[in-house]
């Protein structure tokens, strides 16, 4: 559980979830949720209310169906994607408008969720630099997330040993600038992100950070 702050002002609660180990089209598959939603003032100025959620392999590692439900402020949108990683095929449906689209994915490739989580089994060390492949909004980007230090932070009241990273984006050979993101990852074995540090030109920063973990 995570709650964000926006200008020092509570804003939204975020929650992500593995719900539990299962099948998906034969393949044993975790299924993750993400719920983010603004909170207080936040939702009264603009409403928040999106939930996400991706079935990850649990043997190859990367995605096997994604699906999209967001609503904020007037705008809706339901969407589910399957990932067909032998045939290297993405098959995007809009729920919402009916609309379809099918496009070639790289192999191993993750949506945003399951780029997160899978992020926190590879060797972090300060440093180093790490390639992914993900698919948003139907089209494909190379994202690179490199860390940058390992320190100590405040967490939950008391201090813990972290990772600082900095994730970087590239769609078709063009770096993807669309505001700066950085965080903190647990350096234990939980590999916990314990904050996420949003900067963008619209809303100066937004900063989320872990308030709850269940195992």
């Amino acid at each position: 559980v995570y709650r964000g702050k926006w200008l020092g002002i509570p804003a939204g609660e975020l929650t992500a979830e593995v719900q539990g180990l299962g099948k998906w089209r034969g393949r044993k598959a975790y299924r993750i949720a993400v719920r983010a939603r603004t909170v207080g003032i936040c939702s009264t100025l603009y409403r928040i209310d999106d939930h996400y959620v991706s079935y990850l392999d649990a043997e190859e590692m990367h995605t096997l169906r994604h699906e999209v439900h967001r609503r904020e402020g007037h705008y809706k949108k339901d969407a589910v994607t399957d990932f067909d990683q032998q045939a290297h095929k993405a098959y995007f449906k809009n729920l919402t408008d009916g609309s379809r689209k099918v496009y070639t994915i790289p192999p191993h490739t993750h949506d945003t969720v399951t780029a997160a989580y899978y992020s926190r089994f590879l060797p972090l060390a300060p440093g180093r630099m790490f390639d992914l492949r993900v698919a948003n909004s139907e089209s494909n980007y190379e994202l690179f997330l490199k860390v940058q230090s390992r320190q100590e932070r405040p967490v939950g009241g008391k201090r813990r040993a972290v990772f600082q990273f900095r994730p970087y984006a590239r769609q078709d050979g063009k770096a993807v600038r669309a505001g700066r993101l950085s965080g903190y990852i647990s350096a234990d074995a939980a590999r916990e992100p314990v904050q996420v540090i949003i900067r963008a030109p619209v809303f100066t920063s937004l900063v989320a950070t872990l308030v709850k973990a269940e195992r």
